[in-house]
């Protein structure tokens, strides 16, 4: 697939943006909203730059990257001829079938669906499509330029010659898909990374801890660790000799009384709220917004080296 699509050009179109056109890929943007659609491809190009400033592109193959990125005026010129589209709208059902229904109407029949929403349900979504077969959720996490994770999730509907097809593209460009077999809320990342929020907070509210302390007991221990392995893995090594079995039935009792004593909120209270807000302005004062985004992905650029590396 050569020909791709961007729909809805705001954080998370441009960053897409960025990474297909990195890619090789002729990369058509558009959104309803005039200035987002222009902003999109500014922000593109300097991500592009950025990429090359990290070495991870070449001044080069950024240059012919930019050339790849063209603004169009309505949602015909985007989908013409497309072969995969990355939908980045709105969370809202409602948005969202009145976009895959023009979709329908302007894209080849042969033409992929990719959507980036982070929680709603496929099966709901390509409900109003007359052949929803073509339609997944191919969640990112942000900036989907620099982190590789990318969530498969299909919906009743979606055919299974389309989620092997996305997997193989993904692959090929870099990206590391993960397959879920059934949809759920969240997907798998964004669930797993409520819980770890939701006892942050939980930590935060109770007095335990300051923010920048327990932050930095997530970053600087179980942190660099999930970079390398996921918390099964993690544990199968933890067991030693015994593995994952004897780490259930030795260690495991003692998590036992964590969960116990853990917080089960379905909504985050209001001192909580106020704490956390505060308690991020401390430190989020050492460095501007700018700067702590160019940090961030100068650290993940590093990362993504060793990596690789390894691989």
């Amino acid at each position: 697939m050569q020909e791709i699509g961007i729909l809805g050009a705001g954080l998370i179109g441009a960053s897409w943006a960025t990474f297909f056109a990195a890619q090789g890929l002729n990369v058509r943007i558009y959104d309803v909203n005039e200035s987002v659609k222009q902003q999109a491809r500014e922000q593109s190009v300097q991500n592009l730059k950025r990429l090359t400033d990290l070495n991870l592109l070449s001044r080069e193959d950024a240059t012919t990257a930019e050339e790849k990125l063209n603004v169009v005026d309505s949602m015909a010129d985007l989908l013409t001829d497309v072969e995969y589209v990355q939908e980045s709208v709105v969370e809202d059902y409602d948005i969202k079938a009145d976009v895959y229904r023009q979709f329908e109407k302007y894209a080849p029949k042969t033409a992929i669906l990719g959507s980036s929403s982070s929680g709603l349900l496929m099966t709901r979504m390509q409900s109003v499509m007359q052949h929803p077969g073509r339609a997944l959720i191919t969640h990112p996490f942000n900036p989907p330029h620099l982190i590789p994770l990318v969530e498969l999730v299909p919906g009743d509907q979606t055919a299974a010659e389309t989620m092997e097809t996305v997997k193989a593209f993904f692959l090929e460009l870099g990206k590391h898909p993960v397959v879920l077999k059934k949809e759920v809320p969240g997907h798998i990342a964004n669930r797993l990374a409520a819980a770890v929020w939701r006892e942050s907070l939980a930590l935060l509210d109770a007095g335990v801890a300051s923010v920048e302390d327990i932050d930095a007991a997530l970053c600087q221990g179980p942190g660099l660790r999930w970079a390398l392995m996921g918390q099964h893995l993690i544990y199968e090594l933890g067991g030693g000799a015994g593995g994952y079995q004897k780490f259930i039935d030795t260690i495991g009792a003692s998590f036992e009384a964590y969960w116990r004593d853990m917080e089960h909120w379905t909504s985050i209270p209001e001192s909580a709220k106020e704490k956390a807000v505060a308690g991020t302005q401390v430190y989020l004062k050492q460095k501007s917004p700018s700067e702590w985004v160019a940090w961030r992905d100068e650290k993940l650029a590093r990362i993504q080296q060793i990596l690789r590396e390894e691989h």
